[in-house]
């Protein structure tokens, strides 16, 4: 089971109504700092935890009374098997079956609303999970749904600012606390779990120098100031086999270079963020299925996991997160083109956000298409997810548009040739291109913008010409890609 989209409505900067599709697989968010990012995070967390509406209204709002709301779509050929489990069986009735295909839709939404369910009255607020009933047509929240959201997925956040509290908490719901009671979890079986709760027994119970023989003088003193004041009362000090996790409290992640061990916690912000990225690839592994095989999916989110990766290790980070997208849906946040370097558009997609009249607004990455099968390149992927201009793309773009006009004419192999056929779509030969020739004489001839730039970056022992601007550079890729529409 997977997300397959998200709409939000005055979400943050995300102001009025906005939908963002996602793929199963590995799901970039690319764009500006400040456009939404992060919020699409944000709001996934705001639909398991319930959240003040002052937390997550858009800045942008004016009337100060809208609502917001966030809600997702789950798809999967699992998820009827996994609404089927015990736990969730309430979502049961509210699959939604679209020739054959199921689906689930859960909101949560600060708007105070009034419906009729199972012929009664009910207030929704934002402390009200909301789950789509096919049959009525409307959002409802059947009883005790709140309480089994976080069993229907699991959400594990590596943030930008990673905390480093974050990584050594070992309590139920982090994730050093669910890797360890995952393996834990028939620990007290074993004969060494045996052994110390007898060992305990003799330290704080019945041994003939445990703590309790220790505390008695203790224990009969309060014993006879009660009987004096209040009457016949037995005292004693009890200390119980504490349960497992309660050792787990005080435990922590430490690391060890150079044969000197540190706290997790007291390392750098760039370990710390290594140290998490490396629990999550352990902690998809373990997660396994149910004895029923079914298990809730888990969804990663990581926050520019690029920060202090070499490019190298960007690299074989990506591999890793690959392998765990098989199982398990990811969404990165990134800036970085080395991470986009295996970028493949049959399980990966990207969203581009960016600011329309100051709001947020997020578009999915269609534009990678222009190569046909060949279809992302590094420069295609540059350019629309980072604006970055690059004579790479340029000379990707002309070849690919020469090729294009070769295979319906056969002919325009050479560039002048060329140069014609991208006047007959409507460019210009308005710029002056100075050729140097074998004798190193100069013949000086008019051109089209795109054939001048790929003849100076293709013949750099011509410096008779002005080198290529990013102005002209873009013009002239901004007509190529035109020619490839």
């Amino acid at each position: 089971m997977y997300i397959s989209k998200i709409k939000l409505h005055n979400f943050k900067g995300f102001k009025g109504d906005h939908e963002i599709k996602f793929d199963k697989g590995i799901n970039f968010f690319v764009g500006d700092n400040n456009c939404g990012k992060s919020s699409v995070f944000e709001a996934i967390d705001f639909i398991r935890t319930k959240k003040d509406r002052n937390e997550v209204i858009t800045k942008t709002e004016i009337e100060g009374n809208d609502f917001v709301s966030v809600e997702i779509e789950f798809n999967g050929e699992d998820i009827e098997a996994l609404v089927g489990t015990e736990a969730l069986k309430k979502y049961q009735s509210c699959l939604i079956d679209t020739n054959g295909q199921k689906s689930l839709r859960i909101m949560r939404s600060s708007e105070e609303t009034k419906i009729k369910q199972n012929s009664k009255d009910k207030n929704l607020t934002v402390a009200h999970v909301r789950v789509f009933n096919p049959t009525t047509k409307q959002f409802e929240n059947p009883t005790g749904i709140d309480n089994t959201i976080t069993a229907l997925f699991d959400a594990q956040f590596v943030w930008a600012d990673t905390n480093s509290g974050e990584i050594s908490d070992f309590s139920k719901t982090k994730i050093s606390g669910k890797i360890i009671n995952a393996i834990t979890k028939n620990f007290i079986t074993s004969d060494t779990w045996e052994k110390f709760r007898q060992s305990h027994k003799e330290t704080f119970g019945e041994g003939e120098n445990s703590l309790a023989k220790t505390l008695e003088p203790i224990e009969e003193k309060i014993q006879q100031i009660l009987f004096e004041q209040y009457g016949d009362t037995e005292v004693r000090f009890s200390f119980s086999l504490p349960e497992l996790d309660s050792f787990f409290k005080s435990g922590n992640i430490a690391l060890s270079e150079g044969g000197i061990e540190t706290k997790s916690s007291e390392k750098g912000t760039g370990m710390q963020r290594a140290l998490a990225l490396a629990l999550i690839q352990v902690y998809a592994d373990i997660s396994a299925t149910d004895e029923n095989g079914v298990s809730k999916p888990i969804l990663f989110f990581i926050d520019e996991p690029e920060t202090f990766l070499h490019p190298q290790a960007q690299n074989k980070l990506l591999d890793a997160l690959e392998k765990i997208s098989q199982k398990s849906q990811i969404f990165i946040i990134t800036h970085s083109p080395y991470l986009l370097k295996k970028y493949k558009k049959e399980t990966h997609s990207m969203n581009v956000f960016s600011k329309k009249d100051g709001l947020n607004d997020a578009k999915i990455g269609k534009e990678f298409d222009l190569f046909g099968a060949s279809s992302p390149s590094w420069g295609e992927i540059n350019y629309y997810a980072f604006g970055v201009l690059s004579v790479e793309f340029h000379n990707e773009l002309y070849g690919f548009v020469q090729a294009k006009a070769t295979l319906e004419d056969g002919k325009y192999n050479k560039p002048k040739e060329f140069d014609d056929y991208l006047v007959s779509k409507g460019l210009t030969k308005d710029q002056r291109y100075k050729h140097l020739k074998a004798d190193k004489s100069i013949i000086e001839y008019d051109t089209t913008l795109p054939t001048k730039i790929r003849n100076i970056i293709h013949h750099p022992e011509n410096t008779n010409n002005d080198s290529v601007n990013e102005v002209d550079l873009k013009k002239s890729i901004e007509k190529l890609i035109l020619l490839l529409r």
